[in-house]
Parts: C-alpha cells; sequence; structure tokens
C-alpha cells in the first residue's frame, strides 16, 4: 500500500523490546478485521478495488500507574492503483512518445501482484505509547492519536489538522510526541505537548488550556510546527444553550498569515431510536473564491511517484516541499450539513453535504451501516460529486480544469486525466470487531 512507509521498523523492535521486558499484568486485546471494496464509477482502467486491513490493538498494564499500548495494521490492496492509472494515461497520451524517447521509467513493487517490495508496505506500527499516571498528571509518551478542537469535521485549532472526508474510515495518524495532561480541579485542564515529525528531525510544541463555566468550554490554544516554520494561536469554545453550539478559530502565524474559522450548532430530536442535525460554516483564510485548475490536476500527479527520466528531463519536478499543516480545502468559503438518522439499534443512516461556497461545487456523503450483531458492522458509504451553481470547481471538477498541461521546451501538450477522477464513488465495508 502507497501509503505505508519504513518508520514502523524501528518502531516494531521497540515495540517487542517493550512487550518482552513488560512483566506479567492484566492485558487486553481488541481490534478489527475489514475487508473493503470501492467502486468507481467514470473513470478508465481498472474501476474496483479491494482492500484487506487487520488491526488489532494490544494492553498491558506493567504497574499500578504505567500502562503499555501499541496498534499495528497490516493491510493489502488490489485492483485499482492511481499509480498505475496515471501511468497508463501518461503513456497514452501525447506525452507518451517523450517519455519514452527520455527513457522514462516508473517505479514498480518487487512483487507486483501483491503490490508490495517489503514488509513496510503492508505492516506498520500506528500505535505505541507509554501511559503513566500521576497524582498531579497523566502522561503519555509515544506515537499516539492527537486531536484538539470541537468544530465538525475541521478543526481551526487542532495542531496536527487532519481530514479524513474522503476516507471515513481511516483512524487518525499518530504524533511522536509527549502529552501531559494536568487537571485543575474537576472541571478544568491544561495540556502540553512536545513531539516531532516521523523523522525525528523537526520539533512541534503545542499547549491547550481549558476552562468550564456556565456549561461551556472555553479553550486558548498555541502551537510551533518547526516542519512549516509556523505557530498558531486559537480560541475554541463549546457548550450548550438549547442546542449544541461551538466556535473555534485560530490565526496562522507565518510570512502571510491567515485565519481559520468554524461557526456551527447541532440538535437531537426524538425520532425513532435518534435523529441529530449538524450545520456549521467554515471559512478558510488561506483558500481563494476560485481555485487553479492546475491546482487539481497537480493534487493528481503528486499523489503518486514520478517516473525516474534519468535526469535527461524532469517533467514533474517541484522544489516545493508539501506544508504538512496545510488546510485540507482549497476554497474561501464552506457550508457543512450532517443528518444522523439512528433508525434502530441496529441500523443508521446518515447524510454529509459539504458545499463550496465560491465555486458551486459540493461533495454528498450518503452512508447506511448495520449492525447485524455485537461484533460485526456492514456499511455502505457514497461519495458523489455536485454542483448547485457554477461550471465545476474544487469538490466537481469541470472536464476543461481536469486537463493537465505539461511545459516540455516547445509547446505545451495536454493530457487529459479525467479518467482518473470518478463521477461517484460506492464503497462496501465489512468490518469485523473482536
Amino acid at each position: 500500500m502507497s501509503t505505508l512507509n519504513t518508520r514502523s521498523i524501528p518502531g516494531r523492535a521497540l515495540m517487542a523490546t517493550l512487550l518482552l521486558s513488560a512483566p506479567a499484568h492484566a492485558q487486553e486485546a481488541r481490534g478489527f478485521v475489514e475487508v473493503r471494496a470501492h467502486a468507481s464509477i467514470g473513470v478508465d482502467g481498472e474501476p474496483i478495488q479491494v482492500i484487506e486491513r487487520v488491526r488489532p490493538e494490544f494492553s498491558t498494564e506493567i504497574s499500578d500507574r504505567v500502562a503499555l499500548s501499541t496498534t499495528v495494521e497490516l493491510g493489502l490492496t488490489q485492483g485499482r492503483n492511481l499509480q498505475e492509472e496515471l501511468e497508463r494515461t501518461l503513456s497514452e497520451s501525447d506525452l507518451g512518445p517523450i517519455l519514452d524517447a527520455l527513457g522514462c521509467t516508473w517505479p514498480e513493487p518487487d512483487n507486483p501482484f501483491l503490490g508490495v517490495s517489503g514488509v513496510d508496505d503492508y505492516l506498520r506500527v500506528e500505535r505505541l505509547y507509554l501511559d503513566v499516571y500521576l497524582p498531579w498528571a497523566d502522561l503519555r509518551l509515544g506515537r499516539q492519536a492527537l486531536q484538539w478542537g470541537s468544530a465538525f469535521l475541521v478543526n481551526p485549532t487542532d495542531p496536527f489538522p487532519e481530514v479524513l472526508l474522503v476516507e471515513p474510515w481511516r483512524p487518525r495518524a499518530g504524533v511522536n510526541s509527549l502529552r501531559a495532561t494536568v487537571p485543575i480541579g474537576d472541571a478544568h485542564q491544561v495540556q502540553v505537548v512536545v513531539g516531532t515529525d516521523d523523522a525525528f528531525r523537526k520539533v512541534r510544541l503545542a499547549g491547550r488550556a481549558t476552562v468550564n463555566a456556565l456549561e461551556t468550554d472555553f479553550s486558548v490554544v498555541g502551537a510551533y510546527r518547526e516542519e512549516s516554520s509556523d505557530g498558531l494561536v486559537g480560541l475554541d469554545i463549546r457548550g450548550t444553550l438549547g442546542v449544541g453550539f461551538w466556535v473555534e478559530g485560530a490565526v496562522h502565524l507565518r510570512e502571510d498569515p491567515y485565519e481559520e474559522i468554524a461557526v456551527g450548532v447541532d440538535y437531537s430530536f426524538p425520532v425513532l431510536d435518534m435523529l441529530v442535525v449538524t450545520g456549521q460554516y467554515y471559512r478558510n483564510g488561506a483558500g481563494s473564491k476560485e481555485i487553479d485548475p492546475a491546482d487539481l490536476t497537480s493534487g493528481l500527479s503528486t499523489a503518486v511517484e514520478p517516473p525516474d527520466c534519468g535526469g535527461a528531463s524532469d517533467l514533474f519536478e517541484t522544489d516545493a516541499e508539501p506544508d504538512p499543516f496545510a488546510p485540507f480545502f482549497s476554497g474561501r468559503d464552506y457550508g457543512l450539513l450532517s443528518v444522523m438518522l439512528a433508525i434502530s439499534p441496529e441500523v443508521s443512516a446518515t447524510a454529509l453535504w459539504v458545499q463550496n461556497l465560491g465555486d458551486g461545487s459540493g461533495l454528498l456523503v450518503p452512508m447506511l451501516s448495520t449492525f447485524p450483531t455485537g461484533w460485526l458492522e456492514v456499511s455502505l458509504v457514497g461519495q458523489i460529486p455536485l454542483s448547485l451553481w457554477g461550471d465545476g470547481g474544487e469538490l466537481h471538477p469541470a472536464t476543461e480544469d481536469l486537463v493537465m498541461s505539461v511545459d516540455t521546451g516547445a509547446d505545451p501538450i495536454e493530457v487529459d486525466m479525467n479518467g482518473l477522477v470518478p463521477d461517484a464513488t460506492l464503497i462496501l465495508s465489512t468490518q469485523v470487531n473482536f
């Protein structure tokens, strides 16, 4: 799987050492096995992708105040592969003869059938942390999940943002860090995080202080991330006044400062088991009202490994390092609406609508989930891009927006990449929990 990387090698060695050296105390194991099938509608090439995942979690008490937890994930993928589809698209275009003349070669896995070259392509350590419970604070050291903020889907005050809009099944990536949580009384607390990137080269610092008053949490957040040489300061307010509400905003301190703001409400109705409606406005001060079509096509090409042209000519070369903390969305103003209906304890339905208020493009994500037993979940999810107005945009590109222009030193060559972007996607997931 292309999302796996070599950071899991030292993680597995450390995990084994810690587990073998830990005294025999209470131990617990849980997790899930999942098979997920994606059907991409309206694409060229292979339309079906199947993914198998096994994700066990282990925890053990080393002493009354110390516990060790780890999560590993084993995964394999068959079928549609964006790397292969991009290679096919470029090879079949007018750019293909130029790539052949330059002797360009594409990366290939050592095992083409499984699509892997080493253990890190199918096995990784997602969590590995030590919990220490002190009289005055709780400490967690290691690779852990971190998420701050009260807003829906997008959290402006989260120092390590991750939006899982198109991958709602994926757990958040772990962050290498030491987190200290210091309670103050029964309702207030301070959290401090000192961390680093996966290569242990860049420093990350974050702090969050929360005060509860009038049934409302008020949090002040500050952070510094060396990878992007920036920081942020923010305010997060969440409470209940008949309806649940939140106001979350942050200013990103960098060469060109910008703001992020999320304001929303939610309310539950006594319909069947429960009906929950959530609405939110989100502003991305780093975005623009009109999306540059070049950003859409470059996003497709930079998501995969480029060909090796032997240094004679690198048509895909870029000097810009991706910003790991850049906003997920490219536009400026968005509306989000979610309706979740619990039909019965065993069946629920959800519909999520994300609307770019600038270019008119939107994304509808309906989901039906069933829980026939306490250990089995079956879900059907759709991802349907639409436009309420305009000629297409960020979430629903127009046909002409997905034509990439490649500068070859002479006349630019146009490559039609519409066959890489589905008109809609259906996802069937079966998950067994243990």
